[in-house]
């Protein structure tokens, strides 16, 4: 199991070419860029997280700015944090955990989206 989402973002992106040859400057715009991005659009990272997480709720999505990766243009890697609730009122369970997951960005400026993959995860077979 795999799941994806395709973020809308300003034209920004235009600056992503010079990957080849970052400057920190270049670097640190782009960075900060995939950190608006994902923080104007946590609610529907949180919706692709949550697939991995069915019997919990994913909220408060946050990059890890240190972990985001610019090294291979085509497909850019970071991590983000969030939390995962879980609530039984039969149980009188109410949780709180933190979680971290590597997601891959794969850019495309011609329509300005970021794509978000998550971890790969093999499903088990019904046992």
């Amino acid at each position: 199991m795999q799941s994806s989402v395709k973020l809308r973002v300003s034209s920004a992106l235009s600056i992503l070419p010079d990957l080849n040859s970052p400057s920190e400057l270049v670097s640190q715009a782009i960075k900060e860029q995939f950190i608006q991005t994902i923080s104007e659009h946590a609610d529907q990272v949180a919706y692709m997280l949550q697939v991995y997480h069915p019997r919990e709720k994913v909220s408060r999505v946050e990059v890890i700015p240190e972990s985001i990766d610019l090294k291979n243009p085509d497909a850019l890697t970071l991590k983000v944090q969030y939390v995962l609730e879980e609530f039984s009122a039969c149980a009188a369970i109410d949780t709180l955990q933190r979680e971290n997951m590597t997601l891959t960005i794969l850019p495309d400026q011609n329509v300005g989206e970021l794509e978000l993959k998550g971890e790969f995860w093999p499903e088990r077979d019904s046992d």
